[in-house]
């Protein structure tokens, strides 16, 4: 019984991040309206062929759905390149191993909020490859070797970033909903990271990501096709390895 409790919690949780009612769920995947209502209320898992459709309209693996592999949920933002490339940069000691990326303030560009309007989103000008410098890296990271960090510019997020504070992410942990994380994107479908956003995921969905910034507050959608990577932001309990 205690499978098909988790099973349903996590089929909820992915179903509410993609937008999903349980009667819109069981119409992509059988065409037909009952499908997750009746599976609730008989406490039952889909059958075998259902249970793969379920997973693949969701974008998750059978093995994450029903609580065997508790990482084995992709964003939904494609990865063109998962690695960064690091400048090797000498570290003026041992320990000093985590790089940080040059970023620069890029001012305002428009994006589309929810509600259709065009709306001013502070973004960052980010270079992936250029190390600025190398800092302590923390325990919690050990092995992590595409870690990195980037300094905060602007101040879209204050208060809760300020320009200057650090921002370190290790891309293992895949973003999950109220995840703050940074976006970085490409121009005109291109490869080529030109900028980041430092915001908090709201939604996600095969053609855009809902982010919020916080000053001004805004809730804003970016164009799926422009996301390289998205990853996020570590707490300060992350760090300290909690």
């Amino acid at each position: 019984m205690s499978q098909v409790i988790d099973f349903y919690q996590r089929l909820d949780q992915r179903r509410d991040e993609k937008g999903f009612t349980d009667r819109s769920l069981s119409m992509a995947v059988t065409g037909k309206p009952d499908l997750i209502r009746d599976g609730k209320k008989r406490q039952r898992l889909p059958s075998g062929n259902n249970l793969v459709k379920v997973a693949e309209v969701l974008e998750v693996s059978v093995d994450w759905l029903t609580g065997k592999d508790a990482l084995a949920i992709p964003s939904d933002v494609r990865i063109a390149d998962p690695t960064i490339p690091f400048q090797a940069f000498p570290s003026g000691r041992r320990n000093e191993t985590l790089p940080v990326l040059g970023t620069a303030h890029g001012g305002t560009v428009i994006y589309q909020d929810t509600a259709g309007d065009d709306a001013d989103v502070e973004q960052t000008l980010f270079e992936p490859t250029q190390v600025v410098r190398y800092v302590t890296r923390p325990p919690a990271l050990n092995g992590a070797d595409e870690a990195y960090a980037v300094y905060v510019e602007g101040e879209s997020m204050d208060p809760r970033y300020r320009p200057g504070d650090m921002a370190v992410v290790d891309p293992r942990k895949p973003p999950q909903i109220g995840d703050d994380v940074i976006v970085q994107l490409s121009e005109n479908g291109h490869d080529e990271i030109c900028a980041i956003l430092i915001k908090t995921l709201a939604r996600r969905s095969p053609d855009f990501i809902e982010l919020l910034q916080y000053n001004p507050p805004l809730r804003f959608r970016v164009d799926s096709r422009r996301v390289r990577r998205m990853h996020r932001i570590m707490s300060q309990g992350d760090l300290l390895g909690g």
